[in-house]
């Protein structure tokens, strides 16, 4: 029986680490915050815009569902007002206690020792 990656390293030193990762990548993962913060173009709110045009594209489609400039409205609108989430996103790390960090970090780093100790083939001596 091989052990992780096809190496006789171990299989059970594999599933340390990652769990250690996972739980290091969850603790520090909880404590971000997203927020979205406004779009403006020109001092205007943009997503109004985006969202008449969408609405246009919609209008178009309805009208005349083989409309191509109404398919380019709709999925060009539709790809803006994703982007614009994305793009207008902020990532906050709460304030947590020096003890906590070095934990969520500690673990995050044992475990992928421990991952990529698991796929180095093991020697007998």
């Amino acid at each position: 029986m091989r052990g992780a990656g096809g190496t006789p390293g171990g299989i059970g030193t594999f599933l340390m680490g990652l769990l250690l990762t996972a739980v290091g990548v969850y603790m520090f993962l909880s404590r971000v915050d997203v927020t979205l913060h406004r779009w403006y173009l020109w001092g205007y709110d943009a997503h109004g815009a985006i969202l008449v045009v969408f609405a246009l594209g919609i209008g178009v489609l309805f009208f005349n569902a083989r409309n191509v400039a109404g398919w380019v409205l709709t999925l060009g609108s539709l790809a803006a007002i994703l982007l614009s989430i994305i793009v207008n996103l902020d990532f906050y790390f709460r304030p947590t206690n020096l003890t906590t960090t070095i934990l969520m970090i500690g673990f995050i780093g044992v475990g992928l020792g421990l991952i990529f100790r698991s796929f180095r083939s093991v020697e007998s001596s």
